[in-house]
């Protein structure tokens, strides 16, 4: 468990800020969590697919690098320290590019060793990071802020201004329950494992560490349903402010799969949100799939094929280590109805 200690300055000193690289290094744990060639489908293709893809077909073999191993840490200087509300992802990858050849060094051995006091696990580092590293600090970073951009120009940034529209309607909805319920309500609202009490906030993840702070960032993302936490685990180091970075929740915005019908038999009995998922399962998918596909988060898209499954909807098959679902026969009855 982390542990930040917040005391009434650094509650008062908590906000919101709007990063573009921290969501691409958000879409980037996709890399982690792949089980197959999920959301290609006619319907279309979310970004979070196009990370995964631009990754491969674009050969950007560093950014896979940090993403692929069985470490449990991700260098900080991947996702530069914001300093106001909204960066833009010229000053951030400026940031990835020159951070100081001293902390990047530091970074990769923490990445790489691990740390067993604080719970950080090492592991064993990919050839494509070994040869960069060979050819020293600041080329490294250049080479690392080269791939961001490149991945930014094919898979995020042409979605960023519907991703956008998500962040500030989250952002704007937690501030409206900041104001009827209180701070400590957003706080615990973020993700079932971000908990607070008088002690400050406190994160159910594999780090153990406690952290005093002058201030907590919370920073809405659009790819991953995980929480992340970055936070400076280096001594002696220019002390980073902890940041959350939690799932935004799931809309405005276009959604990437099959467009519904304005209207229908199966919308009307089920609600919108389940007859889209249900009229995308014309085809085995698995939840991850859906939740790409339709900008949800996973943990609403299993809620939502719960229920259908219940309803005999939904038939669920296992494929490997995955769960696939597809519409029964009473499921297309009811979507031919009227």
């Amino acid at each position: 468990m982390l542990r930040i200690e917040l005391d009434a300055p650094a509650l008062a000193n908590t906000r919101f800020v709007i990063s573009p690289l921290h969501n691409v290094t958000d879409g980037l744990w996709l890399i982690r969590s792949a089980t197959g060639a999920g959301g290609r489908g006619a319907g279309g293709r979310g970004p979070g697919v196009l990370i995964r893809e631009a990754v491969r077909e674009r050969r950007l073999a560093l950014l896979e690098s940090f993403f692929t191993g069985a470490w449990t840490y991700i260098p900080d200087f991947l996702n530069p320290q914001p300093e106001q509300h909204e960066e833009s992802l010229e000053r951030e990858l400026h940031a990835v590019a020159t951070v100081a050849p001293e902390r990047l060094a530091q970074e990769i051995r923490t990445m790489l060793a691990g740390d067993a006091g604080i719970g950080i696990a090492g592991g064993r580092a990919p050839r494509a990071l070994l040869r960069a590293l060979d050819r020293g600090e600041a080329e490294f970073a250049e080479l690392v802020a080269a791939e961001l951009h490149q991945l930014w120009q094919a898979a995020v940034g042409p979605h960023w201004p519907a991703l956008r529209a998500r962040i500030d309607a989250d952002i704007a909805r937690r501030a409206q329950l900041a104001a009827r319920q209180g701070l400590a309500s957003v706080l615990t609202g973020l993700h079932p494992r971000v908990l607070y009490d008088d002690e400050g906030v406190r994160l159910l993840v594999d780090a153990r560490a406690k952290l005093p702070a002058k201030a907590l960032y919370l920073t809405p993302t659009v790819f991953s349903s995980d929480l992340h936490v970055s936070v400076d685990p280096l001594p002696g180091a220019r002390q980073l402010r902890p940041m959350i970075l939690y799932p935004a929740f799931p809309g405005p915005g276009p959604e990437p799969g099959p467009e519904p019908a304005t209207a229908s038999p199966a919308g009307d009995l089920i609600g919108a949100t389940r007859a889209r998922l249900l009229a995308d399962l014309d085809v085995p998918r698995s939840t991850t799939e859906l939740a790409e596909r339709h900008w949800l988060a996973a943990s609403t898209v299993s809620y939502h094929l719960g229920v259908l499954h219940r309803a005999g909807l939904l038939v669920r098959t296992r494929s490997g280590h995955r769960a696939l679902y597809q519409q029964t026969a009473r499921a297309e009855a009811l979507r031919q109805e009227g």
